[in-house]
């Protein structure tokens, strides 16, 4: 259902659901390093990849033509201090 709720938000602000969060929550809160866009990530150089307890690497699959269809339920890329710093109010980390 977060698909639909991310379908209804993007019907009634008339942007696409990534670009309301960005203008609305990432940039008012000063983040930024949250993105939902798998290239915009990789882009800023501090992008990271991840594997798995054994050494394999998972490579990222959340690919930029599928960013609409996925925003809603899963796909914000964040670092920990744009998280942590704006949860809890901690802007020095």
């Amino acid at each position: 259902m977060f698909m639909v709720g991310s379908y209804v938000v993007s019907v009634l602000s008339g942007m696409r659901y990534a670009d309301f969060v960005n203008s609305r929550i990432f940039k008012p809160l000063g983040m930024t390093s949250s993105t939902y866009s798998i290239d915009a990530a990789i882009k800023t150089g501090r992008f990271t990849d991840t594997w798995t307890e054994f050494g394999r690497l998972i490579p990222p699959w959340i690919e930029d033509e599928f960013e609409d269809i996925i925003a809603g339920p899963a796909g914000v890329i964040s670092s920990v201090k744009d998280l942590v710093s704006h949860t809890i109010g901690v802007h020095d980390i």
